[in-house]
């Protein structure tokens, strides 16, 4: 009996350390995608470029929505409306986002909650066939669990 207790308190443990990873580097994505925000905004010269790069981080945090909710129609309404660079600009600034984040947060993810890059974008990828949008979040967590069950399993 000690010793299931022992291998629960072990799973428990190192999936809670992973819970952690996973909030940490939700944190460490959003500062990534605040700087290259920050930057491009800059760049593209829009008024108050640290105010949006906040706000359009914060919604990017969401799945699914992201910072395209926001990103698209400005770049396109920009664009219609007279204001072609910056709605070019805009629109580049997203898809360099969107490229650049596809890289770094399988990486990122990973290195935070212990499993390999693939695994983690491989598990996000699944949970988001089977849960839909929140599986987005679910997948790398269900994969914490389960590694730290082997992981458990693997001392025994």
């Amino acid at each position: 009996m000690d010793n299931i207790l022992e291998v629960i308190k072990a799973i428990l443990i190192d999936s809670f350390r992973g819970i952690k990873g996973y909030l940490k580097s939700r944190v460490i994505i959003l500062g990534i995608v605040f700087i290259i925000l920050t930057v491009g905004l800059t760049v593209i010269q829009t008024p108050t470029p640290i105010l949006i790069a906040i706000f359009i981080s914060v919604i990017d945090i969401l799945p699914f929505i992201g910072a395209g909710i926001v990103m698209i129609p400005w770049g396109i309404v920009s664009y219609l409306f007279g204001n072609k660079e910056t709605g070019v600009g805009i629109l580049i600034l997203y898809v360099v986002l969107t490229i650049l984040k596809q890289f770094i947060e399988p990486k990122v993810l990973g290195d935070q909650i212990g499993i390999r890059p693939l695994y983690t974008f491989l598990t996000t990828v699944i949970g988001a066939l089977i849960f839909g949008p929140i599986g987005l979040m679910l997948g790398p967590l269900i994969a914490v669990v389960i590694n730290s069950i082997v992981k458990a399993r693997d001392r025994r």
